[in-house]
């Protein structure tokens, strides 16, 4: 697709109207206009918790006229502190953008900015506004479809990226090895409890993420006393995929490793 190609290159040049921090809002712009030439910041397999930016890409963000971006999660980026216009999306949630709710909420905001940016395309964005959140609701009933027996069982997970989205589908969440913003927090003792919960739900599902290691989920399965169904989301994407394709990316990760059954 001419988007995903131009999305995920390393756009510098003056036509760049609009930066993201992170790959997931890249893919909400997208959503809502698809000729839109955004500078992505975060490269292809990069971590966004020990992130710099470079001189370069510096200068290209100066160039922008709008920064979207999600401080509760880039928020220890050294950002350009006066950027011409900034919309915050999501400062007091961290991984908004896994959350189909969190996203309805932001896509009226997104579209509002780009608007001011382009009046003239002002009814494009609007009704492609109107199938974004329609899109939104169907995925949210996806994830309630293949989540419906996590919602029974519970999961464990390394990393809270997908807490947000586990709690609105009513799905139990039995324990959290690490924070938000630290990592490898987890020491023996949590390790052990975390395998004694395990053990109590047999069951439960160990939910890991792509960005961050699974070294402690891959202990506990190891040591459980039963065989446990272990599933890794992708958080990030890239910059090149738009936000239904990576939600629908993890939604068949989860019906692949349910149709796999237990090892």
């Amino acid at each position: 697709m001419a988007i995903a190609v131009m999305m995920s290159a390393p756009l510098y040049g003056s036509a760049t109207e609009i930066a993201v921090t992170l790959p997931p809002l890249a893919g909400l712009v997208s959503m809502l206009d698809k000729q839109a030439k955004v500078l992505c910041l975060l490269p292809a397999g990069a971590d966004p918790h020990h992130f710099q930016l470079t001189p370069r890409k510096i200068e290209a963000l100066n160039r922008t006229q709008l920064l979207i971006r999600a401080s509760y999660d880039d928020g220890g980026w050294p950002l350009p502190p006066n950027h011409f216009r900034t919309l915050d999306i999501w400062p007091a949630a961290d991984h908004g953008w896994l959350n189909p709710k969190a996203v309805r909420t932001a896509l009226p905001r997104i579209a509002d900015e780009l608007i001011q940016l382009h009046p003239e395309q002002a009814k494009a964005i609007t009704e492609s506004l109107h199938k974004a959140l329609q899109q939104t609701r169907e995925i949210e009933q996806s994830w309630h479809t293949v989540l419906s027996t996590a919602k029974v069982s519970g999961i464990l997970m390394q990393h809270p990226a997908w807490k947000g989205l586990m709690q609105s589908m009513g799905v139990p969440i039995l324990t959290v090895l690490e924070s938000a913003h630290h990592g490898h927090e987890y020491g023996p003792h949590k390790l052990e409890r975390a395998l004694t919960t395990l053990d109590k739900h047999p069951d439960a599902w160990l939910l890991a993420d792509s960005s961050h290691s699974k070294r402690a989920l891959n202990w506990l399965a190891r040591h459980a006393a039963h065989p446990a169904l272990q599933i890794t989301l992708d958080t990030l994407g890239d910059c090149g995929l738009s936000w239904p394709q990576l939600m629908h990316r993890n939604i068949a990760r989860v019906k692949a490793a349910l149709n796999q059954g237990k090892p």
